[in-house]
């Protein structure tokens, strides 16, 4: 019988999967940047630098203040061990000069060809060379947007890789694995829709999850300023930052989406679709406008966030939300006011835990567990279809009952006056094929083929007493090492004798079995001289023992059977059984 996969791992399985994911993003990581594995420690590796003069002056336009910062770059280990000036930027232009108003750094807007006027979130890291040493120099800073106008850097001179491993990475460990997790959960997520055999509605809520999950997570990681500096090299701090703003709205548009499918209430109205769309066309409107500089996106996103909020609620009342829709709502709502608490204490939600730890949490519990119970759900399915499906075999089999029974009986009543001995050995034969038809009724699955054999040998042999000369039957058996169903064989036999001989015929019947193998297949055919019929126009008995037979090759072993028959020209009849699949 042809056997199914089985999708549902154990729970050590799983974790080999996440473990493996997790691997390939370490590799990822250290392919990206390979100071990761090149632990700066020595204690003089980098010096905190404090200016020793800052000026403020106003201006017109962006945030409507500059601000200058001088220090004096120390002689000694700095220049010798090739530190470099570092320091971490948020939507703000900067200019780097050294003592003799010479430019060494600039990264204004205005000659950058670009959509959108904020750099991003980015470091600058500038190489100290040996001439520098004693010299002054003037970190002109403009901030663009309001927000940031106030934040002032902290300057290092150090390394790349120090400042990464010493520095950077212990500081933002915890936002680290908070945005890691996610984001190796919803790629799981999203992988496990695809690979398990799950109803359509359930792959499409474990999709929505994972993907929100992937967006949560790289909307937070490309606020975070190791993740910056893991990718300066690549010069792509500016999509960094509008990648993060995109998943940002990616995010609360698939959590509005997730809250109408919630499992439960999978069945969206008009209302809650208009609500979602009216997210996503949202969404499409002020990227276009971002995209022909009509408007600044940085601008916009606390505006959609209250919009996207209002979505939320508009889709759930008034009416009667299901229990897990209200709980994902109040927990959406509460972790996103935590965050904007965040944001304007700090001016910036980048550190903000509260929304990417809610996802965490329902990834771990409640998108792990809804896999779960969409396996249980798909188990249960698959063993009911395979209660149906031994039902309806045995519901065929009980189909089965042999016409010949009561003509042997009648034969044996009266040999057993006129031939006692003949008697004796029809009884023996009969026995031995009542013995092989019960065993036969009970099997559940696909017997071995000399088993299906010698119950028609047993079969033929009661038959041969009654009719002796006048059936002829011939084996080609070139291959046995199979399996089909019980009363496979059997059946067509008797049906070839009955329709024959057994018919009032006096001509000889001649019937030849062969089996054989070709192409991870056997081959299994039954060939009579009776006389034949039109294998379209077939009623009755006879059209039931076939079709009864046909189906059961189909459910217990995935095979095929073929009629050629014609009146006064016999029949020939084929069965093909995968053995590949049995």
């Amino acid at each position: 019988m042809k056997a199914k996969r089985r999708h549902d791992l154990s729970p050590a399985g799983w974790g080999l999967i996440f473990l493996a994911l997790l691997c390939l993003m370490m590799v990822v990581l250290i392919h990206i940047n390979p100071g990761l594995v090149r632990y700066a420690y020595a204690p003089y590796a980098y010096w905190i630098i404090q200016p020793e003069e800052m000026t403020k002056e106003t201006i017109d336009g962006y945030a409507g203040v500059r601000r200058t910062f001088t220090f004096t770059i120390p002689e000694g280990n700095p220049t010798r061990i090739g530190a470099r000036l570092s320091f971490y930027l948020r939507h703000t232009g900067a200019r780097i000069e050294i003592e003799d108003s010479r430019l060494i750094y600039d990264s204004t807007e205005s000659a950058e060809p670009h959509i959108g006027r904020t750099p991003g979130n980015y470091w600058i890291t500038v190489p100290i060379r040996d001439n520098y040493a004693g010299k002054k120099v003037r970190i002109v800073l403009t901030p663009l947007f309001a927000n940031v106008r106030d934040e002032t850097p902290g300057f290092y001179l150090i390394g790349h890789e120090q400042l990464l491993t010493m520095i950077l990475i212990p500081r933002e460990a915890p936002m680290l694995i908070l945005c890691a997790v996610p984001l190796l959960a919803g790629l799981f997520l999203c992988v496990l829709a695809f690979v398990l055999p799950l109803e359509r509605a359930d792959r499409r809520s474990i999709l929505l999850l994972g993907t929100m999950a992937i967006a949560a997570a790289l909307w937070k990681s490309g606020g975070l300023s190791s993740v910056a500096l893991a990718l300066d090299m690549y010069g792509v701090h500016k999509e960094i930052w509008y990648l993060g703003a995109v998943m940002y709205m990616l995010t609360l548009t698939l959590s509005l989406r997730y809250l109408i499918v919630l499992p439960g209430d999978n069945k969206a109205g008009r209302k809650e679709n208009a609500c979602f769309f009216l997210a996503l066309a949202a969404d499409i409107v002020i990227l276009g406008l971002q995209y022909l500089n009509l408007l600044e996106l940085h601008d916009t996103l606390i505006g959609l966030g209250f919009l996207l909020a209002a979505l939320h609620a508009a889709a759930l009342f008034p009416g009667k939300p299901s229990r897990p829709q209200l709980l994902w709502c109040l927990l959406f709502f509460f972790s996103m006011v935590l965050d904007m608490a965040v944001f304007l204490l700090t001016g910036s939600m980048n550190n903000a835990p509260f929304f990417i730890t809610w996802v965490m949490i329902n990834l771990l519990i409640q998108g792990f567990g809804f896999v779960r119970g969409a396996l249980r759900k798909e188990r249960i399915l698959r063993e009911r279809e395979t209660e149906l499906k031994n039902a309806k075999v045995q519901a065929m089999m009980q189909q089965i009952r042999p016409h010949f029974i009561y003509n042997t009986l009648t034969s044996i009543y009266v040999l057993c006056r006129d031939d006692p001995q003949q008697a004796m050995q029809v009884v023996d034969s009969f026995t031995a094929y009542l013995q092989a038809n019960f065993t036969a009724i009970a099997a559940a699955t696909p017997i071995a083929f000399p088993d299906e054999l010698r119950h028609t040998q047993a079969y033929l042999a009661v038959e041969a007493m009654r009719y002796g000369e006048k059936l002829k039957v011939e084996y080609d058996l070139g291959h046995t090492a199979f399996r089909l169903p019980a009363l496979t064989l059997q059946p067509i036999v008797e049906n070839a004798v009955k329709h024959g001989i057994g018919s009032g015929r006096t001509t000889e019947e001649r019937i030849v079995i062969r089996s054989r193998y070709q192409s991870g297949a056997a081959y299994l055919t039954v060939e009579d001289n009776g006389p034949g019929f039109d294998p379209d126009a077939r009623t009755g008995s006879a059209h039931i023992g076939v079709e009864n037979v046909r189906q059961r090759l189909a459910l217990m072993c995935g095979g095929t059977m073929t009629i050629e028959s014609s009146p006064e020209k016999g029949t020939v009849i084929h069965m093909v059984i995968p053995q590949k699949e049995q």
